[in-house]
């Protein structure tokens, strides 16, 4: 199930991990215990894809690489949500609010398309 149907999975999974306090041997588990961790690891794994990246335009890298440091960012920011009690369906619905509807004019008072 390579799509962002594994993304729910992955979410499942993550909140099953938060719900089982003796699962200590869990990795996701220790992370959700230390949220300055799951922080740094954030920044680590962000650093790493825009290094990928660059890595990728500059021809000495693979578009696989930069697939594989995305995974590790979105599974820690998914961790991160977890911890603080946010689930994807709200940042979704930013998103959508964001991007999804219609586009709004833009009036003369300089608001934000």
């Amino acid at each position: 199930m390579a799509d962002e149907r594994f993304l729910a999975q992955l979410w499942a999974t993550i909140e099953s991990r938060k719900a089982d306090l003796g699962a200590t041997e869990s990795y996701t588990r220790q992370l959700l215990s230390n949220p300055s961790r799951i922080r740094r690891k954030i920044i680590e794994e962000a650093y790493e894809v825009n290094e990928a990246h660059q890595a990728l335009e500059a021809g000495r890298d693979t578009k696989d690489h930069v697939a594989h440091e995305a995974a590790d960012l979105l599974y820690h920011l998914y961790v991160l949500l977890s911890a603080a009690d946010v689930t994807p369906a709200e940042v979704y619905a930013v998103l959508e609010r964001r991007h999804g509807g219609p586009r709004r004019q833009k009036s003369g008072g300089g608001g934000t398309p």
